[in-house]
């Protein structure tokens, strides 16, 4: 048995009721009028049935694919965040290191923030994020300790903030 997507979903419940209704209008065509009025009530609002169901989903499906895209671009844009935090957590620990002042080799700390501002700058990165991000980088690059703690924690809020956030579904619902 295949898995049970979405449009199989809705393609079931909308072939269920199809034939409840055509069994339906059978069925009180039967009684009213005999079985000639059976076949042709039935079949008339089997037909009916069918092509509104079409019709349906069609239209759920499409706004199905439209709530689909919003919902993936916000959780790309919640990942994107996470990994801005993590690359800048990365340079903080080159900039400070716990290993005393000889634990990271210069070129190690050039690569780790040219991560961290490439990675910060991306178009997708959400804008407050992105702005906590500077000043956390800012503050490394001063070399200011106290400063980039109080940043990262205003990065760390600016992030869990986005991941908070409602999905913004498009119009049109």
């Amino acid at each position: 048995m295949s898995s049970m997507t979405p449009a199989r979903a809705l393609l079931l419940v909308t072939s269920g009721i199809a034939c409840l209704a055509t069994a339906a209008g059978a069925l009180v065509g039967l009684i009213v009028a005999g079985p000639l009025a059976a076949l042709i009530l039935g079949t008339g609002v089997g037909a009916g049935s069918t092509v509104g169901a079409f019709l349906v989903r069609r239209r759920a499906m499409a706004a199905h694919a439209r709530d689909r895209a919003a919902v993936m671009a916000h959780g790309y844009a919640e990942g994107i965040a996470q990994y801005v935090l993590l690359i800048v957590c990365n340079y903080e620990a080159a900039v400070f290191p716990r290993s005393g002042p000889h634990g990271v080799t210069p070129d190690e700390r050039a690569a780790r923030r040219t991560d961290a501002y490439r990675i910060a700058a991306e178009e997708e990165v959400p804008h407050r994020v992105r702005e906590a991000a500077a000043d956390v980088l800012a503050a490394l690059d001063d070399g200011d300790h106290s400063r980039s703690v109080a940043a990262q924690a205003a990065l760390i809020i600016a992030v869990h903030e986005h991941a908070k956030q409602p999905v913004p579904l498009p119009p049109g619902r």
